[in-house]
């Protein structure tokens, strides 16, 4: 079993500490009710590439929720064939079942695929469903999935966006001013808000998945400073092996190190949270909610619709591809190991790219000015 005195099971030289657990809470519980982890089970997980399980795990999250709707609150492993059936019918689109939680059809297979890892994580029996109605199911919902309007993808945040950011917040609050270096850092790490954000706005930290100021390292380079921040709570981190994200210095406002070594500044040499600020004797932290809420509401009052927390991350990748930063590059500082950075660039026209060009060129002449 896991001790919950040392947060930390040790497998090997890698451990799986509980906040990785917390990431697949609902694939290692054994229907509703939460399951203990055993030190075999443990080993048993890492079989599995960290993000495969995310992915199962959102599949039994979903399936659970259909569970509860149905009024099952108390499932317990193996489904039956009626269960996957009546999930399949659910979580699809159709024309005689509607709900805002469908999904495509391509998803619910995948799902699927979760479904049973679910089972032989358990030691359960997966039901002997016909593989003939399952496609049938599937392929009737892909049917009216094809009807539908293609989904919009994620805008990215390009420069323009974040002149507009820090003219109205560094001027504001503390907390406006946190958000503003948190947002420069995402943009130029390529990192997802939720990987540098907290769960709670006050109180202790877990430094198992929480940026701390103790993960900065602040080194020189051949071109000038740069950071290298230690992330734990990254979505594709493996257990026992956190990322870095690095961060090199620019000559203008928006440079992230410089954000890096305010928020730094502002703690007080105090091992706490990165992206938080001190009021009235205590520790904020900022949460990813507040963040994202706050920084689109600041870019709708200037006029900006439609961005998103993940634009962030979205957006540094395209810059960079735009401006013709290798893609080996682009892949190393934004740590994807496979072709799924494609997934996250957004092409930019002519004008977008000589208007960020021009941008970056005038951020830079203010700078030396100054």
């Amino acid at each position: 079993m896991i001790d919950a005195s040392s947060d930390v099971v040790i497998i090997g030289s890698e451990p799986l500490t509980v906040g990785h657990l917390n990431k697949i809470k609902a694939f290692a519980a054994n229907g509703t009710v939460a399951y203990p982890i055993s030190t075999l089970n443990a080993h048993l997980l890492t079989g599995w590439k960290w993000n495969t399980l995310v992915g199962y795990n959102a599949a039994v999250k979903k399936f659970i929720f259909f569970k509860n709707l149905s009024g099952d609150h108390r499932f317990k492993l193996p489904a039956t064939v009626k269960d996957i059936e009546d999930f399949c019918f659910w979580a699809g689109r159709n024309l005689y079942l509607n709900n805002s939680y469908k999904i495509s059809s391509g998803s619910i297979k995948k799902y699927l695929c979760g479904l049973k890892a679910w089972h032989t994580f358990h030691s359960e029996v997966y039901p002997d469903i016909s593989d003939k109605r399952i496609e049938l199911l599937l392929k009737a919902s892909a049917k009216v999935d094809a009807n539908l309007p293609t989904k919009p993808k994620k805008p990215p945040i390009m420069l323009k966006h974040l002149i507009w950011l820090s003219n109205t917040m560094f001027p504001g609050s503390d907390i406006d001013r946190t958000i503003m270096d948190l947002a420069i850092v995402a943009f130029w790490g390529m990192a997802r808000l939720g990987e540098l954000t907290y769960k709670k706005t006050m109180g202790g930290l877990n430094n198992q998945d929480s940026v701390l100021t103790s993960d900065v390292r602040i080194v020189q380079s051949a071109i000038g400073e740069k950071v290298i921040l230690t992330v734990r709570n990254a979505k594709t981190a493996q257990p026992g092996k956190p990322q870095e994200i690095i961060l090199h210095s620019l000559k203008n406002m928006l440079c992230p190190v410089l954000a890096i070594k305010r928020r730094l500044r502002e703690a007080n040499g105090e091992d706490t949270s990165l992206f938080g600020f001190n009021r009235d004797g205590e520790r904020k932290h900022i949460t990813r909610s507040i963040a994202v809420n706050r920084i689109k509401l600041v870019l709708r009052t200037g006029g900006f619709e439609g961005l998103f927390g993940h634009s962030f991350r979205v957006g540094g990748a395209s810059l960079r591809y735009a401006l013709g930063t290798p893609v080996d590059e682009i892949c190393l500082l934004g740590r994807w190991v496979s072709n799924c950075y494609r997934l996250y660039i957004r092409a930019y026209s002519d004008e977008d790219t000589v208007e960020s060009k021009r941008i970056l060129e005038e951020l830079n002449e203010l700078w030396c000015e100054d």
